[in-house]
């Protein structure tokens, strides 16, 4: 018991660390589940020293603990998130979310398959949701924090009915004062549970006549949750049967993009999907649709700018970048787009055969021509997609070569700004 109470001790020192360390977690699930139009309550909390208290104790029984740290590599949820979905059926959407943002070390489902013997016999499954055992990953942190990678934490991830369900089960059941209770309190907790699988069955439902309203009307989006939805059903009819990975990117910019241009309808953005990759794994789907659209009409950057400038500005996970107007804020920036714009007007197709390797009808450059296009590519999109901006000189360099090559193939940009309007 002594050991215990040192390592009690010691976790009420780190316990600040540990709420850090979920806080963490959570603020990047947010951001990224809301940025990609996925609906959620995101919890987290560190043990509450009292109940770590208790767990430790049952746990002692059974395992001989001989150090503190010994009981730390048990005790694996001490930071821990939660994450509440609307619809159950965004479960896929948000496990290849994980996988590819965390370093994942343990998955467990629930229900567990067998009952203890003598328990109350349940009708219904019980507690339904994912339970995660994963790190942060090192190139998601800022360098002076970069050493919570070394920590794990559990992430939850069910309904927000069954969390709510699973909440008052685990006060009562499990924190009951005096460990039992009634066959009617377990019945009465089982019907519960019964009434919130027929509420997750509801929500499946719902959230399946807002997917046929979607695809059936000729309305408008009504917000990027409803754009994500549709986006996600068209990678998973597109994508082989069990190879459905989403790789959607931001749909809160892309949505006020399309309401701004008036494509922000399902008919609108069909025939932009079919240029598209939806399986790509080298590009967002919402980057993509982005890039066809200004592809086709190189005067729609000034109507892109203005929607990143909209979404950053009321966007609470956003960084100070995504305020940022290349148009006007940074005279470098503007001095690149302008030039970058021009070069798309001058070269249309020719610009993005020489990027992809394909014989343009201009004459041939050489690869070192072709490299300076690549890299002014780079920059350009960093500036559109990218949470950080490039560098003055390099930005600076990159326009200077786009002059050299449309010079070089007798074809001069007339500089004209994206718009004249001041920001």
């Amino acid at each position: 018991m002594a050991l215990i109470s040192e390592f009690i001790d010691d976790y009420r020192r780190k316990i600040g660390h540990y709420e850090h360390l979920a806080q963490t977690c959570a603020y990047q699930c947010e951001s990224a589940l809301k940025r990609q139009g996925i609906r959620a309550l995101v919890t987290y909390r560190a043990k509450k020293i009292d109940s770590l208290a208790a767990k430790v104790e049952a746990r002692a029984q059974d395992k001989a603990y001989q150090s503190i740290d010994e009981i730390y590599e048990d005790i694996v949820d001490l930071a821990g998130v939660r994450i509440a979905l609307f619809f159950p059926g965004d479960r896929e959407e948000v496990d290849y979310f994980i996988r590819n943002h965390f370093q994942v070390d343990q998955i467990k489902d629930f229900p567990e398959a067998l009952q203890h013997p003598g328990a109350y016999q349940k009708r219904f499954l019980g507690y339904v949701g994912r339970h995660y055992r994963l790190r942060l990953k090192q190139e998601t942190l800022p360098h002076e924090q970069q050493h919570l990678a070394s920590y794990v934490i559990e992430v939850q991830v069910g309904s927000v009915l069954m969390h709510a369900w699973a909440e008052v089960e685990h006060d009562l059941v499990y924190k009951s004062t005096e460990g039992f209770l009634s066959q009617e309190e377990y019945a009465i907790l089982d019907e519960l549970n019964g009434l919130m699988h027929a509420g997750e069955i509801a929500l499946e439902r719902l959230q399946t006549a807002a997917k046929r309203r979607i695809n059936s009307e000729r309305q408008p989006f009504s917000n990027h949750y409803e754009l994500s939805s549709y986006l996600y059903d068209y990678v998973r009819k597109a994508s082989p049967r069990g190879e459905f990975e989403p790789f959607i990117g931001r749909t809160d910019v892309l949505f006020q993009f399309l309401k701004d241009v008036g494509l922000n309808t399902v008919s609108s953005l069909k025939p932009i999907l079919q240029k598209c990759r939806p399986g790509s794994k080298e590009q967002p789907l919402a980057e993509q649709i982005i890039d066809h659209t200004l592809r086709a009409n190189p005067d729609l950057y000034d109507a892109y700018d203005q929607a990143r400038v909209t979404v950053g500005r009321c966007d609470p996970y956003g960084s100070p970048d995504d305020f940022v107007s290349y148009c006007s804020s940074k005279d470098y920036l503007s001095s690149f787009m302008r030039q970058w714009i021009a070069s798309e007007k001058l070269l249309a197709d020719n610009l993005h055969k020489y990027l992809n390797g394909e014989a343009p009808q201009h004459p041939r450059l050489d690869e070192e021509a072709i490299e300076k296009l690549r890299s002014a590519r780079k920059i350009r999109d960093d500036i559109l997609f990218g949470t950080d901006l490039p560098g003055e000189s390099e930005t600076l360099r990159a326009k200077e070569s786009l002059q050299e090559i449309l010079e070089f193939m007798g074809l001069r940009g007339d500089g004209s700004k994206i718009h004249d309007k001041e920001a």
